[in-house]
């Protein structure tokens, strides 16, 4: 579940999961797959001395986080976070505490799509980008078999369950436990998810983005790759696209250490003695 129950300005309730040191300047937004609700860290030991506050918040239906939370458009996803971070820049302002600047944004999957949103949608809010997985909306299908009813398992992150991968110490649990949080209001997240989905006119706003963005694609997926990327690329300005040669959607995992050093570069303004003390 969620760690936090938090307000949006508009008075939506939305459920607010953190990692990573709280006193970093460096905010990064983790927007979590379908299906996906809590907090996935894909690896503790990297962000925990990275010096990266990494933030994530539930779609509706998802976690703790009611249907009928805004509208149900990826656009609509956007602009809560931009609340999100609107809201929690005035707050440090006001405070005297950390002062964050542009926020860096990583997005898996669907996830994706809403960072690239918001990018598009509020590019002073925005300076980085990663987006891992994320396919071209022309196209795209949502596959209610593998994706749409609880109770969830790997094969609806792309994951085989038998990965050698999902053997690195915690990580068959850290994911285990997102995909319950996802389940905890049954199918009401994907069922948003796939309302949203049929929706592209998001996309259309793409050429807005002024973030610098990558986009990553592992060589050895077969539902996505870097073609998609290619869309996205032709769209956005600013972005590129990166090849990884295998580790197929668990090289969210191995790949960490460098999206974080896009998205957050210079360790958060943290000095290695403070981020290993």
């Amino acid at each position: 579940m969620a760690h936090h129950m938090i307000t949006l300005p508009s008075g939506a309730p939305v459920g607010f999961s953190a990692a990573g040191d709280p006193l970093s300047q460096r905010l990064v937004i983790f927007c979590l797959p379908t299906p996906g609700a809590g907090m996935f860290d894909p690896d503790p030991l990297v962000t925990n001395t990275w010096g990266v506050h990494l933030v994530s918040l539930e779609r509706p239906g998802y976690g703790s986080t009611p249907v009928g939370t805004g509208g149900h458009l990826i656009q609509d996803r956007a602009d809560d976070l931009a609340a999100f971070l609107a809201a929690s820049r005035d707050a440090a302002r006001s405070s005297g505490a950390t002062v964050f600047g542009p926020a860096g944004i990583v997005g898996w999957g669907t996830g994706g799509m809403v960072a690239l949103s918001l990018a598009a949608r509020h590019p002073e809010l925005v300076d980085r980008v990663a987006v891992f997985q994320t396919a071209a909306p022309q196209g795209f299908t949502f596959d209610p078999s593998l994706q749409a009813l609880p109770p969830f398992a790997m094969p609806a992150l792309g994951i085989p369950a038998d990965d050698p991968l999902l053997e690195r110490p915690g990580l068959r649990n850290r994911l285990e436990r997102m995909l319950e949080t996802a389940a905890e209001q049954g199918d009401a997240g994907t069922s948003q998810d796939r309302l949203a989905l049929a929706d592209r006119s998001w996309a259309r706003e793409l050429g807005a983005v002024q973030a610098d963005v990558r986009l990553i694609y592992a060589d050895d997926m077969s539902y996505v790759d870097r073609n998609d990327g290619a869309w996205y690329r032709r769209r956005i300005p600013s972005a590129r696209v990166v090849r990884v040669s295998s580790g197929g959607a668990l090289a969210l995992v191995t790949e960490w250490d460098r999206i974080l050093a896009h998205v957050a570069p210079d360790h958060g303004g943290l000095s290695e003695a403070t981020r290993e003390g």
